[in-house]
This record gives structure tokens, C-alpha cells and sequence, in this order.
């Protein structure tokens, strides 16, 4: 995955491996069985598939705000950490291709069943949770990216270090913290 999914191949495959392409093609046809096998196992979102039945927990908004700044905080870490799903992630958003609107598709999926736990928490609220979800994850994604490829800072916060790495994670929470705050200042003053 060094050189991006776009430039796979089933000889890359199996001359990287070290194995014949005839296995290759035996357990994983074209090579996008085997991509999507890998991405499957290293993506963050796509392993919190297996947790959903967690997510149940999220009665309260209490609950919600610890669970969802949690899975935030490691999203960030998680993917600072893996640079192979930085290549993907890039890819995914720079080329078409079914393999990975497929995966995006999945982990749209897993973003609704999630939320659909924290709407409850915001209905008749001037909050609108999936939106403040959509920028800390879109942000997370493109801090990271920016930090990496280009090496440098935003707004003076340098994620490369680990100060600047926590000083993110406490802000994630923070903004979940202060997104349950306005639903609830407003059913104390009614």
C-alpha cells in the first residue's frame, strides 16, 4: 500500500509477499478481495462494526457524550498511528472506485447506527450532533493528512508532537462536552 491502492496489482502483490500470483488469485481473485480484507482489519470505523451492540449503552446523554468523545479521541489516534490507513484514506478521496466507495458506504452505515443513539439527545435542540460529528471527523482526517504529507502546523497546534496530539484529543472532547451542554441548559430553563 505504499505506492496507494491504484497502483496495486496482483504481480506487486505477490512479488512484495514473496509468493506466487497463482495464490494470490487462488484466495483472493483480483487482488480487491485482498484489499478489501486489509482495509476491513486496519480501519478504525470498520472495526467499531463489531461494538454496535455496545451502543445501546448510549440511554443517556451522559453515557453518549463519554462514548462518542472516546471513539473520537481514538479515531484521531488511531489514525495518526497508521499511516497505512492515511494512504487509504487519501486514496478513497482522490480516485473513484467502486472498492472504495464500497468501504465508505460501510462506514457511512456504521456513522448512522452510531448517531441514531445521540439524535434522541438533540431533538428540539438548535444542535445538530451529526453536524458537529461531521466536522470532527472531517477534521480529524485532514489534520492528520496535512500533518503528515506537508509536515507542518495548523493554527500553530503541531500533531506531530505529542503535546500538540493532546492538546487535539482534549479539544474533541471538550466539543462533545460543550455540544451536550446546550440541550441541556435549555431543558433546565424551560
Amino acid at each position: 500500500m505504499e505506492k496507494g491502492y491504484s497502483g496495486l496489482g496482483v504481480n506487486k502483490i505477490a512479488n512484495k509477499a514473496g509468493v506466487d500470483k497463482k495464490l494470490i488469485y487462488r484466495y483472493f481473485g483480483d487482488g480487491n478481495l485482498l484489499v478489501e480484507t486489509y482495509i476491513l482489519e486496519k480501519d478504525y470505523w470498520l472495526s467499531l462494526a463489531d461494538k454496535l451492540e455496545e451502543f445501546s449503552e448510549i440511554q443517556t446523554p451522559e453515557k453518549a457524550r463519554e462514548i462518542i468523545a472516546d471513539i473520537l479521541e481514538r479515531q484521531f489516534t488511531t489514525f495518526f498511528e497508521e499511516e497505512a490507513m492515511q494512504r487509504l484514506i487519501l486514496e478513497e478521496l482522490t480516485s473513484r472506485t467502486s472498492l472504495m466507495a464500497g468501504i465508505c458506504n460501510i462506514r457511512r452505515n456504521i456513522g448512522a447506527s452510531l448517531l441514531k443513539h445521540t439524535d434522541p439527545h438533540f431533538k428540539n435542540s438548535e444542535v445538530n450532533f451529526r453536524a458537529v460529528s461531521a466536522l470532527l471527523i472531517s477534521g480529524i482526517y485532514y489534520l492528520v493528512l496535512q500533518a503528515r504529507i506537508n509536515g507542518g502546523t495548523i493554527c500553530g497546534i503541531d500533531i506531530n508532537t505529542p503535546s500538540g496530539r493532546k492538546e487535539i484529543t482534549k479539544t474533541i472532547r471538550h466539543i462533545i462536552e460543550w455540544a451536550y451542554e446546550i440541550p441541556k441548559k435549555k431543558s433546565k430553563g424551560n
